[in-house]
């Protein structure tokens, strides 16, 4: 399976430029292979020290984004599916409670059961687990940059008219 976000054929510059035209003005999250090429991007733009704040924990990036969103800023939380279970109580007790729009990126590691065993243990019923929470859930893949960036614009219209956090599961390509 490949590590990186996208494949070199997916243009992750223009994804980073498709995310701040979505809007987009504060971007926090815990890194993770998946991401690599995202964060490559991301770190190499101009507008990055404005606006990203890496984090080392899901929950604390969640509360970050929640602080951010209070000041008017638009947040994108990125994470790596096994960060759902790190966050999912400042989600409850926060971002669901106060209704405050974010959206969260998550690389669905253990998509299929086709990962590590750690991985698939709450990579398979991440959909189920946002879901039961009452959190929209969109999907794509990462090799469509296209398609994350159209699923980001979407989850970002979603978040605000919900009036709370909405996650795009992003899929690694596979057999």
């Amino acid at each position: 399976m490949n590590a990186q976000i996208m494949h070199k054929d997916v243009d992750n510059s223009t994804l980073i430029e498709e995310v701040f035209a979505a809007g987009y003005d504060f971007i926090t999250g815990v890194p993770d292979s998946h991401l690599a090429g995202f964060l490559s991007a991301l770190e190499q733009h101009e507008r990055a020290a404005d606006c990203y704040l890496p984090g080392t924990r899901e929950d604390n990036c969640v509360g970050l984004a929640v602080g951010a969103r209070l000041a008017g800023a638009t947040p994108l939380v990125f994470m790596k599916s096994a960060g759902l279970g790190t966050c999912i109580d400042a989600l409850t007790s926060l971002a669901l409670v106060y209704r405050i729009p974010l959206v969260l990126l998550v690389s669905w590691a253990g998509h299929d059961g086709r990962d590590v065993p750690h991985h698939n243990v709450i990579g398979q019923p991440a959909p189920a687990v946002l879901e039961a929470l009452g959190i929209p859930v969109l999907h794509c893949r990462f090799s469509d940059s296209a398609g994350v960036a159209e699923q980001l614009r979407t989850a970002h219209e979603e978040s605000a008219a919900f009036r709370g956090p909405v996650a795009v599961l992003c899929a690694p390509d596979g057999k």
